[in-house]
């Protein structure tokens, strides 16, 4: 299949970005993680999202966000299926990779959870951005306004170009704006962030109650 014509249907499906890497760039996924491990004789990653509108971020309830959130699932979600079947119809083998739940790797004691790939590197070494200081990632025309899927595939293809840091050196505002003291510019630690960043509400539902990581970064608006 020609790379043009996977993007098309990529873009005509709903997603507002997408790139591709290969499979010698995930040479230092950890074990278990790997493309690999998922479909083994993958050659390619396909990585793709939706971009959060900005008036969700410059809301000031949690509401619009998570209501955003919570749809964007769905919709990146529906993309990898109908990816994978595309690429089925040409002849391929494709793996569809959810873009949040279900866990299969969980740490009760940390309250850390591992998707079978991640995608917020996955998306790194697909050229779509680079992961910043507050472990989101951050593209040049979304800011770290995007919502991740993907596809794993046997079929081989040309990777896009992995893109360079965007993080100013001396910048802490994400790590700063942290009420948890949950980041460390490298890594998160996801049991502090779980502690605040959902909330119940009277009315039996949930919000997204913390955002501040991705909300103060200087690439939320742009």
């Amino acid at each position: 299949m020609k790379k043009d014509l996977l993007n098309k249907f990529v873009y005509q499906a709903g997603a507002d970005v997408c790139g591709i890497a290969s499979i010698d760039r995930f040479q230092n996924a950890p074990s278990g993680f790997h493309p690999a491990d998922i479909l083994p004789d993958a050659r390619s990653v396909i990585v793709y999202g939706k971009q959060f509108m900005k008036g969700t971020f410059i809301s000031k309830s949690t509401v619009p966000y998570t209501l955003t959130r919570n749809q964007l699932i769905q919709d990146v979600d529906n993309i990898s299926v109908k990816l994978s079947g595309f690429i089925e119809k040409d002849g391929h083998i494709a793996v569809p990779v959810p873009s949040t739940d279900p866990y299969e790797y969980w740490d009760e004691e940390r309250r850390h959870g591992r998707g079978i790939l991640s995608l917020k590197h996955s998306a790194q070494l697909a050229g779509v951005g680079v992961i910043g200081k507050n472990t989101l990632l951050i593209n040049k025309e979304y800011g770290n306004r995007l919502w991740l899927g993907a596809v794993i595939t046997n079929m081989e293809m040309e990777p896009d170009e992995i893109r360079k840091s965007v993080c100013p050196e001396k910048c802490r505002i994400c790590l700063d704006a942290c009420p948890q003291s949950a980041l460390d510019g490298i890594t998160i630690d996801q049991k502090k962030c779980r502690e605040i960043c959902f909330s119940c509400t009277e009315g039996g539902g949930w919000v997204i109650k913390c955002n501040k990581c991705r909300m103060e970064c200087p690439f939320a608006k742009i």
